[in-house]
């Protein structure tokens, strides 16, 4: 037999204090006996009977456990791949603090809402990169998060197309239910590759959830290089803005939704409200060894001595 629980230093010190005063109470009580000259062996009847269910009590409270069980774990959720573009773009500061800082900011909100969900991490460029595979684990998905910046690959360019594959490539190999799958694109939509319309197909053939969010404003920002103005080959400063005509293509072409970003609106609880309406199916299963709690034997012996107890009564003393 194993004990679950066990008693703190606390309530061993009252059991303590109240076995000594239990006992200081029967020494009383034969010594008065003696005095009376007479006998008090009902009060030992009693003090073994109480003794007797007040420890089947207390051991009914560390929840003692023998023999295993079976027990089935299910887990139930979405799988949900973030797709972040780290492109140099993302840089600019039409939206405060920049693009890249307040795309992270609406990300860590985001995670924080869908805790029973399993979420993955894609950064792109003109590449991708799985930052995090799709996990439960919220430690590690907080831990890599603020460390995302437009540093990590060396082209500026973006293409959608590598990120895209990349995730509908790790959601085939999930077995939850396509139904309970989602893609989330955040870009400012400076697409400079060409994506393949395959994609598109398989996004909707394989029932995929897809949420576009455009993040910037229409109207742009110079791009800036350290303190400098950042220009292009012919010494013109670069522009960047949002493309949300890209944003919105693949939207439409996906059969899924375009949320947006910008100085007058923010559309992320929108997105979070759209996404808890995905719903929740198996996404594992395991079979494990548990430990049968077998207290309430202990606890339903214990409650039928004090029964006892109550209901007959003894003469203390036999006079």
């Amino acid at each position: 037999m194993n004990l679950i629980s066990e008693l703190s230093r606390t309530e061993q010190w009252f059991l303590a204090i109240f076995f000594i005063l239990y006992l200081v109470y029967l020494g009383r009580i034969f010594w008065i006996a003696r005095r009376l000259d007479t006998t008090a062996r009902s009060s030992i009847l009693k003090f073994i009977l109480r003794s007797f269910y007040f420890g089947l009590m207390i051991l009914a409270l560390l929840n003692p456990s023998f023999g295993e069980m079976k027990g089935t774990i299910k887990a139930q959720g979405k799988d949900i791949f973030l797709l972040i573009d780290v492109s140099k773009s993302m840089d600019a500061t039409d939206i405060q603090p920049s693009r890249i800082e307040k795309a992270k900011f609406e990300i860590n909100r985001f995670i924080n809402k869908f805790s029973n969900d399993r979420i993955g991490l894609i950064i792109f460029s003109e590449d991708a990169q799985m930052l995090s595979p799709l996990t439960f684990d919220r430690k590690a998905i907080d831990y890599l998060v603020p460390k995302i910046n437009t540093d990590i690959f060396n082209e500026g360019g973006t293409n959608f197309t590598p990120a895209l594959e990349l995730a509908i490539n790790k959601l085939s190999k999930t077995k939850s239910k396509a139904q309970s799958k989602a893609i989330i694109l955040i870009s400012d939509g400076e697409n400079f590759g060409i994506v393949d319309k395959t994609i598109y197909s398989q996004i909707r053939r394989k029932g995929i959830n897809f949420f576009a969010v455009g993040i910037g404003t229409l109207n742009g920002i110079t791009l800036r290089e350290g303190n400098n103005l950042k220009k292009d080959a012919d010494g013109n400063n670069i522009i960047t803005k949002l493309d949300a005509t890209s944003m919105k293509k693949i939207a439409s072409e996906t059969r899924g939704k375009y949320l947006e970003i910008n100085t007058v609106s923010n559309s992320f609880n929108d997105l979070i409200n759209h996404v808890e309406e995905i719903t929740s199916n198996l996404i594992d299963e395991r079979q494990i060894d548990v430990i049968a709690n077998k207290y309430f034997y202990f606890l339903i012996i214990a409650l039928f001595l004090l029964g006892i107890d109550v209901f007959f009564t003894v003469r203390t003393f036999q006079l």
